[in-house]
């Protein structure tokens, strides 16, 4: 069975943010590519930055085994 292809867009209203968006269409032509692939990468890189910078924490902290160590003060 073969699968169907869907497609899904997103608009973004820049009207009140022209000067972002004037550095959108920079950034595009920079990069030689079209807007949807553009927006597409930068998704991907915030997905990897965040993923990089907030690790997902452990479910249970590790536990203290109970022991304990003395620490030595220099006299």
């Amino acid at each position: 069975m073969a699968e169907t292809k869907t497609s899904q867009q997103v608009n973004t209203d820049f009207s009140k943010y022209p000067e972002l968006l004037m550095e959108l269409d920079q950034m595009v032509e920079a990069d030689g590519t079209d807007r949807s692939k553009f927006i597409r990468n930068l998704v991907r890189q915030e997905q990897a930055r965040r993923a990089k910078v907030q690790p997902e924490l452990p479910l249970f902290p590790p536990q203290n085994s109970g022991k304990r160590t003395a620490k030595s003060v220099a006299a």
